[in-house]
């Protein structure tokens, strides 16, 4: 589905990306983690065309997307949730999926036309399937900050996308904010057939769900394979996770 060969990005002189390796199959859910500064939101940043990179290639379904416009690459099935919370603050939580879904099919909402009633049935469903149907037509900025993250998720997939990127989907929740999102994360990646990569700082989040994880540090991929031989890689412990795990 996805691959990251050799990638370099630089600003200035400094690495931020240093060679980074990156292989996740269809249908897997991947994480990928490392110290903060590590190159992170970087790699997802250049996945997603948000960022050009300075030497290397990325791949999606065999197919090389390397320096594409991110309108391209969304289109293409790539979609993403950021770090910090980006939704459309004016909007209902209705409104925001059905952008998205409008976008996707190349059509403008104009809030005095028809293209209003368009793909109302969609955007319903996209809303039951994470929660959010009961609080359609709220404010967006009136729901909870965990939910804002589940609406989030929910703009991503109005996008139909084969592969979806989450930047620290947990960051911030309560306890129980963060277990329903990691059920939810599973049921999405079940029902909707998704490849799902993401960054996440909580092991126990990543541990759970990860199938698969590739570990960066300063900018490099320094271990990628099973969660259980990743938690028993002696450089990985010795440069993220710490020698008593």
């Amino acid at each position: 589905m996805l691959q990251v060969k050799k990638l370099v990005k630089s600003f200035d002189g400094f690495l931020a990306v240093n060679g980074a390796e990156l292989t996740v199959g269809k249908g897997q859910i991947v994480a990928v983690i490392g110290p903060n500064g590590a190159g992170k939101t970087t790699l997802f940043n250049l996945i997603t065309g948000h960022l050009v990179p300075s030497q290397g290639t990325i791949e999606f379904k065999e197919r090389d997307i390397t320096g594409l416009s991110p309108h391209k690459i969304c289109h293409m099935g790539i979609s993403r949730s950021f770090q910090l919370i980006n939704i459309f603050p004016k909007l209902t939580v209705f409104e925001n999926v059905q952008v998205s879904i409008l976008s996707r099919k190349r059509k403008i909402l104009n809030m005095f036309s028809p293209t209003k009633k368009m793909m109302v049935e969609e955007t319903y469903r996209i809303l039951g399937k994470v929660g959010l149907a009961d609080k359609a037509h709220s404010l967006s900025t009136s729901l909870s900050y965990g939910d804002q993250k589940i609406l989030e998720m929910a703009i991503a997939l109005g996008n139909e996308p084969e592969l979806l990127l989450l930047d620290e989907p947990t960051a911030g929740m309560s306890p129980e904010e963060t277990a329903s999102t990691i059920k939810l994360i599973k049921e999405l990646a079940s029902s909707e057939g998704l490849t799902i990569l993401f960054t996440e700082h909580d092991l126990d989040v990543v541990f759970g769900i990860a199938e698969k994880i590739m570990v960066m540090q300063q900018g490099r991929t320094i271990a990628q394979g099973l969660p259980a031989d990743i938690k028993s890689d002696k450089l990985v412990q010795a440069a993220y996770l710490g020698e008593e795990c």
